[in-house]
């Protein structure tokens, strides 16, 4: 029972960590092709001749420069931003996105996703159930978890459990095993911390691990959701000591700090959400085809608003008010486009980020500018409208 409700899911795995994969696998085939490109990968004919090595058992490639490379995300720590993508990829900027420095990774994994809350500490999580470390600022990086340690430890939290007479804790255990039965790819899509000791990090099929030491150690943490269907987690967001999760079919988990679990609440939208932003006043959560819901009662009730994107909203970070009457977010799509929304009014402007692209992730800047992710490398915005 429980295989065949994962077999009929795994055809519609979550867009974030298939589709925008599958892109950044074609921009890496189709690097340095075109007259006058810098070649940015290993030369084929070198590469043929390579055999096969797992992304958990070699170092990230040193490319000649990060333009032009797959970026899935940014994050800031301190005065430095922080970028991910594409085969163990991490830059660092220092001079808010003019330019990015490539810093050695310890996996050639895909990275997805990252998380600093304070300056120094910051982990990435990505395909392969990587989980990164920094404590200087993202300059250099060790690995704390991977599918292959996960399959092993992760499980055995719950087998101690269910051996001690916690015998509910058997379906998730199951799932568990099933997520890591063809090995240890399965990715981790989303990471949060609320300081340097607590996290947590979410994936596809109810993935949901947690740590109380830094990363030190990592425990499953399945059971705290209230998800009997394994929904795809595809996002973790913290604010204002609220915790939110993204997933499919329209569901947006909220923690209750009460009870320590995370409650399914319905949004109205039967599509899947890849993500959640908000500030003191607004939280929006933002999917398929454009798809934006807003709640001004932290989760409780949602409506759509009035979103003139087209394609999957893959980023969404607030910004200063500098167009908005009161509040404003900026949301960036996988089909190239940006847009700025003023919360206050209701309304929606488009931007202008520059050449198209599948635009993955967005940050907005001390000076107004943004600092956008795509698959042809990380850039700077304006957030001047059309």
């Amino acid at each position: 029972m429980l295989h065949d409700r994962y077999a009929g899911r795994a055809a519609r795995a979550a867009f974030v960590w298939i589709a925008l994969a599958s892109a950044g696998a074609a921009a890496f085939a189709q690097a340095g092709q075109g007259s006058g490109a810098e070649p940015h990968a290993p030369a084929a004919s070198s590469a043929l001749k390579d055999p096969f090595v797992d992304p958990l058992d070699a170092s990230a490639l040193k490319y000649p420069r990060v333009a032009g490379r797959p970026v899935m995300a940014v994050a800031r720590a301190g005065t430095r931003l922080v970028a991910v993508g594409m085969r163990g990829l991490i830059a660092v900027s220092d001079d808010e996105g003019k330019t990015w420095t490539q810093v050695g990774a310890p996996v050639r994994s895909d990275l997805l996703a990252l998380a600093f809350p304070n300056a120094t500490d910051g982990w990435i999580v990505g395909h392969d159930g990587v989980v990164l470390h920094t404590a200087d600022g993202g300059r250099t990086w060790t690995r704390q978890l991977d599918g292959r340690m996960a399959a092993t430890t992760l499980a055995a939290y719950y087998k101690q459990k269910i051996a001690a007479g916690d015998t509910a804790l058997q379906p998730f255990l199951d799932q568990l095993m099933l997520n890591y039965r063809e090995g240890p790819s399965l990715p981790l899509l989303s990471v949060a911390f609320s300081d340097a000791s607590h996290g947590m990090a979410v994936g596809p099929f109810g993935m949901a691990i947690a740590t109380d030491d830094g990363g030190r150690t990592w425990r499953p943490m399945l059971e705290r959701f209230d998800n009997p269907q394994f929904l795809h987690l595809n996002a973790v967001f913290g604010f204002g000591g609220e915790v939110y999760v993204a997933a499919e079919q329209g569901t947006v988990f909220r923690l209750d700090l009460a009870s320590g679990r995370f409650l399914a609440i319905k949004t109205g939208y039967a599509g899947s959400f890849f993500g959640v932003t908000a500030d003191e006043h607004t939280l929006l959560a933002f999917g398929l085809r454009g798809t934006i819901y807003r709640s001004t009662d932290q989760g409780s009730t949602w409506t759509r608003t009035p979103s003139p994107l087209h394609g999957a909203v893959t980023g969404a970070s607030p910004v200063a008010p500098l167009h908005a009457s009161n509040h404003a977010f900026v949301f960036v799509t996988a089909a190239g486009e940006a847009a700025l929304y003023d919360a206050g009014e209701n309304r929606y402007k488009l931007l202008d980020v520059g050449r198209p692209s599948v635009l993955t992730g967005v940050l907005s800047l001390s000076d107004g500018a943004l600092a956008v992710t795509s698959l042809a490398g990380p850039s700077v915005a304006s957030t001047s409208t059309h």
